[in-house]
């Protein structure tokens, strides 16, 4: 195998799956890494829990990660243009590629209000906003979430656990549009007021107002003023493509690639949350699912092509599982069903929900509150693209365990379960 030189831009879930997809294949060819925070690669999930002081250490790797991957770390350096065989660094240094990984992951989305950049403002993207909002909440007695994003939901038990009192502010009729429906963000969000969150949706804040040089209150553009100490920016994340665009890459929301994660120039490639890829269920669209669990699939998939295996991808999926409050939840593929042919099964008993979307005979997504244990076993179905009918009859109504997609491949319930989280 003849050696390429290989450079990844991104320090995180995407870029780490790439090096190891590359390493499983190439031993030899020189590696790269960019990243342009200053310290080792870390779980963005993770730091609301840094937040709390529950995870002090949130590494992705052990020490010695990079050494062992054969691999040149080159940390707190912002990569800034894309030339025809060399990546440009912004202290002018150039590294040249025969291939190259754009894995810049995205940015917290910051609203246009007034008062937006005053201390005491942050959004919890990055280590350095953990480590700011942690320092900040012994000071802290109210605070205020703008938006239902995920991370900054997770916050919520940290703020609680110091007896911080917590609003919810969001501009939609409810929190995690994109993930729950109107059923599952009910739950929730009765948990939440139950635990003494004040929630306010179909709320836009107007102002950010403060008094020397801090926030004190958001007032909304219904005229109320929320006391803040604190103020949190959720309102989900961008695709960062200041990169891609200066290199001349095709751009839409996100970076255009194609089932092998190539960009529109053939020696570049793009994963993670910068990647605008195609998407699984809705043939012919794009989409960027912003999860943790695609990035890694993307990088993986990305880091096998470079080094010429051809692998395609399935097209992009979303999948979430978290806990918020002590309530587990899993959100995946599509939560609305399509206008053509499309159904739902829903169940709720004891506090659980559960909703299966449905495209004629297969199963396109699915949202479980309470008892989320049938999540992997549908997400395979789902990417497998199992009809339920196939062999024999699958009851939707019922729980899905691994056990009822072995007789796809003929096998034991167990060996089925290995194959599909390979």
């Amino acid at each position: 195998m003849s050696q390429r030189r290989i450079v990844i831009v991104g320090n995180s879930a995407a870029g780490l799956a790439a090096l190891e997809a590359v390493r499983r294949v190439d031993n030899t060819s020189p590696v790269t890494l960019v990243a342009d925070e200053a310290i080792p690669a870390y779980s963005r999930v993770l730091l609301p829990y840094l937040v709390s002081g529950e995870r002090l250490d949130l590494s992705l790797r052990p020490a010695g990660y990079a050494e062992r991957m054969r691999a040149r770390l080159l940390l707190g350096r912002r990569a800034v243009g894309i030339g025809a065989d060399a990546l440009e660094l912004d202290d002018g240094s150039r590294l040249s590629f025969d291939r190259l990984l754009v894995a810049t992951g995205s940015k917290a989305a910051v609203p246009n209000v007034e008062g937006i950049a005053m201390p005491g403002v942050s959004a919890l993207k990055t280590m350095a906003d953990a480590l700011r909002i942690r320092n900040e909440l012994p000071r802290v007695r109210h605070a205020v979430i703008l938006g239902g994003g995920l991370i900054c939901l997770l916050t919520v038990h940290a703020l609680l656990k110091l007896r911080v009192s917590v609003t919810i502010a969001v501009s939609s009729d409810r929190l995690l549009t994109r993930m729950l429906d109107q059923e599952a963000a009910a739950i929730l969000q009765r948990r939440l007021t139950d635990a003494g969150v004040r929630i306010l949706t179909r709320t836009d804040a107007a102002r950010i107002v403060g008094s020397n040089g801090r926030v004190r209150s958001v007032l909304t553009a219904a005229g109320e003023a929320l006391p803040a100490d604190l103020v949190i920016l959720a309102k989900g994340i961008r695709p960062d493509i200041e990169l891609a665009r200066a290199g001349g890459l095709a751009t839409g929301r996100g970076v255009l690639v194609d089932e092998y994660m190539r960009t529109s120039r053939p020696d570049v490639f793009a994963a993670g949350d910068c990647a605008e890829a195609p998407d699984m269920l809705l043939r012919g669209k794009t989409t960027i699912p912003g999860t943790w669990f695609e990035a890694v699939a993307q990088g993986e998939i990305a880091g096998a092509n470079m080094v010429g295996v051809f692998r395609p991808s399935p097209g992009a999926f979303k999948m979430n599982v978290m806990e918020i409050l002590g309530i587990a939840v899993s959100s995946m593929g599509m939560i609305d069903p399509p206008e053509s042919d499309g159904r739902v099964v829903v169940g709720a008993r004891d506090g659980n929900y559960r909703k299966l979307v449905l495209a004629r005979d297969r199963i396109v997504g699915a949202v479980l509150v309470g008892d989320v244990s049938e999540a992997g076993p549908i997400a395979a179905m789902i990417r497998r693209g199992v009809r339920l009918a196939e062999r024999r009859p699958l009851d939707p109504s019922q729980p899905i365990r691994y056990a009822d997609l072995a007789v796809k491949w003929g096998s034991k319930a167990h060996d089925a379960e290995a194959f599909l989280l390979k």
